[in-house]
């Protein structure tokens, strides 16, 4: 797998498991963050998701979403979401 099968992969996990914490209104990700917030991650990897389906990514020191600055800020570390949204971001920035 390289490395934009790879971020694709992990920005569609993050993409349901963001979907997925919104609609079960999860009570450990909510105390973290606003389902606003959710709402705009969700929104963000789409658009990272079209980008690298169109091969129109742009350069790496532009990949930086702060995303991942956020969640390792002030989310828990051991809430899996951030882990996972960690790990996205990082997959994208590597392309």
């Amino acid at each position: 797998m390289n490395s934009k099968d790879k971020a694709s992969f992990k920005i569609k996990r993050v993409i349901y498991e963001l979907k997925k914490a919104l609609d079960e209104k999860d009570s450990k990700v909510l105390a973290f963050c606003s389902p606003q917030q959710l709402s705009n991650f969700i929104t963000k990897f789409e658009s990272i998701l079209q980008m690298i389906m169109m091969n129109n990514i742009p350069t790496k020191n532009e990949r930086v979403l702060g995303i991942a600055n956020l969640v390792a800020d002030q989310w828990s570390y051991d809430l899996e979401l951030g882990i996972i949204l960690i790990d996205a971001e990082q997959a994208y920035i590597e392309i």
